[in-house]
């Protein structure tokens, strides 16, 4: 309070003046490089794609502490700065003000200071919620003060680069010898620029007249197949299955089969060797399919009697079956033989080779199994 008295009741000299001068202009450079300093260190990390800058014209409004003596002012004020994240920026920031105390002449008030403003991602309405911190200097009436300011507003999206900010800030100092302090309302137009995308806007919390209802507890589904209990005509498919709109397996048909073909010498009943490994394949597809029975049919090529030939084709077939039970163990029940002369020809009697294709024992199995097309 002494300081303000002085001031009102000396006349300054040149000398005075162009130190006070001098001292500003060093404090505007100070605060110029801590700004050029916080933006170098914090860049790199991961911002300068997605961080803007901002200028900030507005009005400023102070409420000084009533023993200061002097009388409420509104002057400019004009912020500039800089977009982190979506969340945090750092301005730099100053206003001007002519205050008159009272029954004294006007006293020139110029702050100089560097804020960090952060959202709270908290919202009233359509307003945006911030809280802003900051410390720089404060001329007052040509001596210098350090000042800091602490606070909160609100702010509303006018479009990606327009906004409005409105904050109520407490400005105290270091040397001024009262404790309360001044208060201080601004408010700004902000415009941002640079980037590669504007500003995100933050997620806005519905009203709670326009919350949707709770969704609906989901539909019982006991054998988890993805059909709703109340639809599902199959309740208990296991989970390994597919299934269908109605709950239940799909199936799917899996035809298996082999052929067997044994040819004989002219007039020969024996087995050759060379065909044991056809007739393995036969023993491993009954072995596979435990359900199925096979019939071997036994021909012959029509040279000797009908009698003889059919006698010859029962031998065959018959010495067929019993490689099969001897040699592969294959159940006797499960195999049995028929022997049709030589009714049945493949191919024409009338040649070597016709009557070589007719000399054999053959059978064809095919078994389909059902199966379920797996989830």
């Amino acid at each position: 309070m002494c300081s303000i008295i002085n001031i009102m009741r000396s006349n300054f000299s040149t000398n005075h003046y162009i130190n006070n001068v001098e001292t500003i202009m060093s404090l505007r450079i100070k605060i110029s490089a801590v700004l050029l300093v916080s933006a170098g260190l914090l860049s790199p990390i991961a911002l300068a794609d997605e961080g803007q800058f901002y200028i900030a014209p507005g009005l400023q409004w102070m409420d000084f502490d009533d023993r200061t003596g002097l009388k409420d002012d509104i002057n400019y004020f004009l912020g500039i700065g800089y977009d982190f994240t979506d969340r945090l920026s750092f301005e730099l920031s100053t206003f001007d003000l002519d205050s008159k105390p009272f029954g004294g002449r006007e006293i020139d008030i110029d702050h100089y200071k560097l804020d960090a403003i952060y959202d709270l991602g908290v919202n009233l309405g359509v307003f945006d919620t911030f809280v802003v911190g900051g410390v720089g200097n404060t001329n007052f009436g040509g001596e210098n003060d350090t000042v800091w300011d602490i606070g909160g507003g609100v702010s509303y999206k006018i479009s990606d680069q327009w906004s409005w900010r409105t904050a109520v800030r407490s400005f105290n100092y270091r040397d001024r010898d009262h404790e309360d302090g001044d208060v201080g309302i601004d408010t700004a137009l902000v415009y941002r620029f640079g980037g590669n995308k504007s500003r995100p806007a933050v997620a806005r919390a519905p009203a709670a007249a326009a919350r949707p209802a709770a969704a609906p507890a989901p539909a019982s589904d006991a054998d988890r197949d993805g059909v709703p209990d109340s639809r599902d005509n199959c309740p208990d498919t296991p989970r390994s299955y597919a299934v269908d709109a109605d709950g239940c397996p799909i199936p799917v048909e899996e035809v298996a089969r082999v052929e067997l073909m044994v040819n004989f010498d002219f007039d020969r009943s024996e087995v050759k060797s060379e065909y044991f490994s056809e007739i393995e394949e036969v023993v491993d597809f009954m072995a596979r399919f435990p359900d199925v029975d096979i019939e071997l049919e036994g021909h012959t090529d029509s040279r000797g009697t009908e009698v003889y030939n059919l006698d010859l084709s029962d031998r065959r077939v018959a010495a067929v079956r019993q490689v099969m039970i001897d040699r592969f163990n294959v159940q006797a029940s499960r195999v049995s033989s028929r022997g049709f002369g030589e009714s049945q020809p493949v191919a024409s009697n009338e040649s070597d080779a016709g009557r070589a294709e007719n000399r054999r024992v053959m059978t064809v199995l095919i078994n389909t199994t059902e199966s379920y097309r797996p989830r």
